[in-house]
């Protein structure tokens, strides 16, 4: 065990791909904590360099995708009431063959924060809203909705998994589960076991100018949000089918689509909720 983490650490000054050793304090904390509470922390200030820096940067992209893939595939619990519900998160890193809608209608030279909050009812239903600013606070897009537990996602053998083969680097462990769910019996809040899944029902959507003036827009649509990873800071979503979209949302967001959210105090602390 410890000559696989000290093989761990050596790699993580060699490959470039992992943030340095000082991330972690030291050799001992690393075999105290659970696995996917390291690979977190580690993860955590890429995705803040990424929501601060004005430019696109490849390499940075890499070390995101590569924690990403890592932490998935821990397929570590997750509790809803303290990592779903809540505040804000803050959408900062995605992965598809097709841009989503909300980031195609965002203008450059501002900071547009877009994102999902999610309010637990009962443990198994509640409402959300999902925001992306166009241009800043001064004219951002609000979509509400409900959502309902569905369930943990049963797995399939990776030997008999059909893998379709894009240019996702994350198709491979999505392809892993099916998108038939096995509802859970329990009603009380614990932790989930993931992949889990929330169908998720549109009900509205306004259009916000100067957060004054407020103008419906007559979008409905289903979809289904499984949960790859959640934890306190910040979560990871896959879209395994198409959000649908059955009035005024257009291409909303597409099947395989993967991203990783930040608790929006984390990543953008002036930010004033408004949802």
């Amino acid at each position: 065990m410890y000559i696989l983490l000290l093989l761990l650490l050596w790699s993580r000054h060699t490959t470039g791909f992992l943030p340095p050793v000082s991330s972690v304090k030291s050799l001992t904390s690393l075999h105290a904590s659970p696995f996917p509470q390291v690979l977190s922390a580690d993860l955590l200030p890429l995705l803040q360099q990424k929501a601060s820096a004005s430019t696109a940067n490849l390499a940075l992209d890499a070390q995101i995708n590569t924690l990403i893939q890592s932490l998935v595939a821990t397929r570590a619990p997750f509790n809803p009431e303290t990592c779903i519900g809540g505040p804000l998160f803050a959408t900062i890193h995605f992965i598809g063959e097709n841009t989503p809608l909300w980031e195609k209608i965002a203008f450059g030279g501002v900071r547009n924060v877009k994102g999902q909050k999610y309010t637990l009812a009962d443990g198994k239903s509640g409402t959300f809203a999902n925001y992306a600013e166009i241009f800043g606070r001064n004219l951002f897009l609000k979509a509400t909705g409900t959502f309902n537990d569905v369930g943990a996602v049963s797995t399939l053998n990776e030997a008999t998994a059909n893998v379709k083969k894009t240019n996702n680097p994350f198709e491979s462990i999505a392809s892993l589960f099916t998108q038939n769910s096995q509802s859970t019996t329990k009603r009380n809040i614990d932790n989930k076991s993931t992949p889990y899944e929330y169908e998720a029902l549109v009900t509205g959507a306004s259009l916000v100018l100067f957060q004054k003036y407020s103008v419906d827009i007559n979008i409905e649509g289903a979809g289904t949000v499984r949960v790859l990873y959640a934890d306190e800071n910040l979560r990871i979503f896959l879209s395994p089918t198409d959000t649908e979209v059955t009035a005024g949302g257009g291409d909303w967001e597409r099947e395989g689509l993967i991203v990783a959210q930040v608790r929006v105090d984390l990543v953008y602390k002036d930010w004033v909720d408004v949802l």
